[in-house]
């Protein structure tokens, strides 16, 4: 999906005192994710030393994040997370659940939150949850949704990324991520199926095989770096745009030594928009899961919501989750908590849209199946940190 997250870039600064015991707690999820060590669950962005600070510590470097053992991990994208907090405390709060991951978005262009914030992943981390970094090379502008012609933007052609154009920030993400140590979940190019984003396979005057291409170049830059916390996630969209065998979803495959984890993005768009129907969770998602499943690797469903105009959101929601919990498949949901805005149409995709809809999503995601405990991959590195390592990583201070 589009979206735009501008701003002006910023250097917040909140001193907090920092209560750190001398011996790492062990982490739990017991009816909600778990805090990290010196996490606290309040303010965590403190004042410290900069990350570019010549007396940085060398940090462990966490494992890449497996798909859990029985059920799903519960994850969200809902803005302004996580670079303000209060609207996903205040969902939470709402759902009666917290979630395991956090997803946003990244683009490329330098004048739109573009670079690697490690302060702000940490005060993910603390809160006990693995961060999704959906990275975008694109300029999404002020408004990704009012965009004309957004997939031409020949300064992000596939080309320019195998040219090595964008290595020098490439290098520097994957380094930074690296000296970072948690665990992150990076999701480059998604969507690469469709004809709306720059990195699509059928615009910009790109091909699958750049696309291919493209994603290994990346990906070997952040192996050679030294990198291997970054979980590698291809993500899909649920229909290819146009539906044509060669632009089908295993034209886009990097193959298996490239990926951790598979998605896909798929909405309900119901009637918001004059192309669109109301269609229910299987008209959507069984294709696209038939064929991730051949793949053999953890799914997880990145970009997931329905409007209420067109049907009946509450039994959409209930049926959804009903179906997934019966999947053993889909290691991972990512609900999608945000109103998007366009001089054309608005959808509002949060699960609270309604009292209805609300308490469907409550009852939905109570059960057992679903997960809102800090993953195992997290909860390790976090206790094996020193405590001199966690008070430099609390002391980093969000660029945005």
């Amino acid at each position: 999906m589009r979206t735009s997250s501008r701003v002006t870039r910023t250097h917040r600064m909140l001193v907090v005192a920092l209560a750190l015991a001398t011996c790492m707690l062990a982490l739990t999820g017991c009816g909600g994710a778990g805090a990290i060590p010196g996490g606290g669950g309040g303010a965590v962005h403190t004042d410290g030393p900069a990350w570019s600070d010549a007396a940085t510590p060398t940090i462990p470097v966490a494992r890449k994040l497996a798909a859990p053992a029985d059920g799903a991990y519960l994850g969200t994208y809902s803005p302004p997370a996580p670079y303000t907090i209060t609207q996903l405390e205040s969902a939470e709060t709402t759902a009666g659940r917290g979630v395991s991951i956090v997803m946003w978005y990244q683009p490329w262009a330098a004048n739109n939150r573009s670079e690697f914030d490690p302060g702000t992943c940490i005060a993910v981390m603390r809160r006990g949850k693995v961060p999704m970094i959906t990275w975008e090379p694109w300029d999404a502008g002020q408004n990704a949704n009012d965009l004309e012609n957004p997939e031409e933007q020949p300064d992000y052609a596939l080309k320019r990324i195998n040219k090595g154009d964008f290595d020098p920030y490439i290098r520097q993400w994957a380094q930074q991520i690296r000296d970072l140590g948690g665990p992150i979940m990076l999701r480059p190019m998604h969507e690469m199926n469709g004809d709306w984003y720059p990195w699509g396979g059928t615009v910009n005057g790109n091909t699958p095989a750049e696309f291919i291409t493209a994603w290994r170049h990346i990906h070997d830059i952040f192996e050679a770096e030294g990198a291997t916390n970054v979980t590698w996630v291809w993500s899909i969209n649920h229909q290819s745009v146009p539906d044509t065998r060669a632009n089908s979803y295993a034209a886009y495959y990097p193959g298996d030594k490239y990926v951790d984890w598979t998605a896909i993005s798929g909405f309900n768009w119901g009637t918001t928009r004059a192309d669109s129907v109301w269609k229910p969770y299987s008209k959507i998602y069984s294709e696209p899961l038939a064929y991730l499943r051949t793949l053999d690797k953890p799914i997880v469903i990145a970009e997931f919501a329905s409007v209420e105009e067109g049907g009946d959101k509450a039994a959409w929601i209930t049926d959804a989750y009903d179906r997934i919990a019966a999947n053993d498949s889909v290691d991972g949901i990512l609900y999608y908590d945000s109103v998007e805005r366009g001089s054309q149409t608005n959808q509002d995709w949060r699960f609270a849209t309604t009292p209805a809809s609300a308490a469907a999503f409550s009852e939905a995601i109570a059960r057992t199946h679903f997960l809102d405990g800090t993953p195992p991959e997290l909860r390790d590195w976090a206790n094996g940190l020193s405590t001199e390592e966690w008070q430099y990583l609390a002391g980093i201070t969000p660029y945005y």
